[in-house]
């Protein structure tokens, strides 16, 4: 099978979102991505769940708390992997193949470069990083062991979210879903038998995540050089480019603060949560999983949302951004209203799965409660997040994130402070809410359509 195209031809099988419903075209691109979500969610729910049952509750919580240190070193990567995503999409949807091309080889550099930097970072401050966070002396080694391990593989996760990015930027959510679902199957196979068959508790969950994130990575690299000729293995040496590379930092470096300043919230957040104990700390992570798993769609529609958007302002279709804005608002608005319901009444049920404590399920109950209740604000955050960096008005999103940090840094203790460990838990959607009406200020002043046209004209120049 010849996997390798020349640049002169394409082969089209990505989505043209330029032309048909807003609705539907979000919504069929929407689908596979929370499928995908779903089964990405694997991983972490996965580990949570063979580690809580089979080896114990300390197990789940030295896994909860090692997942927040190793996404914000993820975060910093996302950035440019969103970059890569907003610059290829712009130029798929105004026909330039030539500007997909360096953007991809530009972007594949940078996120490699960082990759490697971030992976000797990761294992080199691991045990320091969780002191920091307060995480239980009861926990601490079997914590550094499992986020030691998870960050060997931090090439493997760059390698897969670049190329999920760049097919999802032309349309293609199909095939980053097929990887997602094969190499789920193939992490739940090698949890059971690293822990159950082989007893290598945290390490055996953490080298399962690294070995199924690094099929799929592969998986979805050999799909898209055989398919795409602008993602061709020639244009990872030829295809950088320094005005696209300046277009990258300029949309990759507000992104990947963006992400990583709500990642260090996240780690405050995690701080005061592992200042109760470990107890808490397990309830924290079943908490976390549940939600995670529920809001998948909601994440989903943002992304959708965003390529979306992104192709029809690399077409001049500001029009058709509004309606897609509109209809990703209806969908998002329902699906959430309908988490809600499901959650707020069944959260116990949902938590026996990971684990039999009663102490742990009475402790993380009201936290998915007060979150669930919110799930449609955070809805918005998404949309709204996705859609202005889309059209390449970068600021706003920062500025989204910043009042999450602020929520999520400072209100934990406060409330913590006034309520006990159950205050924590409404720091989140207090800053999923401020974040929600920025986005929603910035898009109803319409500056992102201004914003677009600049980075259009700009790489018109190039």
């Amino acid at each position: 099978m010849k996997l390798f195209h020349s640049a002169g031809r394409q082969k089209k099988t990505g989505t043209d979102m330029t032309k048909g419903s807003p609705f539907r075209l979000i919504m069929a691109f929407a689908l596979p991505l929370f499928i995908g979500n779903i089964f990405q969610q694997f991983y972490n729910v996965v580990d949570s769940v063979v580690v809580g049952r089979f080896v114990g509750s300390q197990a789940l919580a030295a896994v909860g708390c090692s997942g927040t240190p190793f996404g914000f070193f993820m975060t910093l990567i996302q950035g440019f992997t969103a970059a890569a995503s907003v610059l290829i999409s712009q130029a798929y949807g105004a026909g330039n193949e030539e500007n997909q091309r360096r953007a991809y080889g530009t972007s594949a550099v940078i996120i490699l470069t960082a990759g490697i930097l971030l992976t000797a970072i990761g294992i080199s401050i691991a045990r320091p990083l969780l002191i920091l966070l307060k995480t239980p002396e009861n926990i601490l080694d079997q914590a550094v062991i499992y986020l030691r391990t998870v960050c060997t593989g931090i090439l493997a996760t760059c390698l897969y979210n670049m190329m999920a990015s760049c097919l999802r930027a032309v349309g293609n959510s199909m095939i980053p879903l097929y990887a997602l679902i094969l190499t789920s199957l193939l992490n739940v196979l090698l949890d059971l038998v690293f822990v159950i068959a082989f007893g290598m508790g945290v390490f055996g969950v953490a080298l399962a995540t690294v070995l199924a994130q690094l099929i799929s990575g592969v998986f979805c690299f050999f799909y898209a050089v055989g398919r795409f000729p602008q993602f061709a293995p020639g244009n990872l040496l030829t295809g950088f480019h320094r005005q696209t590379a300046s277009e990258v930092f300029r949309i990759g470096i507000p992104s990947s603060m963006q992400s990583s300043i709500v990642s260090i919230s996240a780690m405050c957040m995690q701080r005061a949560v592992n200042s109760h104990g470990s107890v808490v700390t397990a309830a924290y992570t079943v908490g976390n999983r549940t939600e995670q798993l529920f809001f998948c769609l909601s994440f989903a529609i943002g992304l959708a949302v965003g390529t979306f958007s992104g192709q029809n302002a690399g077409a001049g279709r500001y029009d058709r951004v509004e309606r897609g804005h509109k209809a990703g608002f209806v969908i998002s608005t329902v699906y959430t209203a309908l988490t809600a319901a499901v959650l707020i009444p069944c959260a116990p049920w949902f938590f026996r799965i990971f684990t039999t404590d009663a102490e742990v399920i009475s402790i993380a109950v009201p936290f998915c409660r007060i979150t669930a209740a919110f799930a449609p604000v955070l809805g918005m955050v998404f949309i709204y997040q996705n859609l202005l960096r889309s059209c390449s008005d970068i600021a706003p999103t920062v500025w989204m994130s910043i009042t999450e940090v602020l929520s999520r840094a400072v209100l934990p203790f406060v409330f913590s402070a006034l309520w006990g460990y159950t205050g924590i838990w409404w720091a989140t959607p207090v800053g999923w809410t401020a974040s929600a009406i920025i986005g929603y200020l910035r898009f109803r002043s319409g500056k992102w359509k201004e914003k677009s046209r600049r980075t259009q004209e700009r790489l018109e120049r190039a």
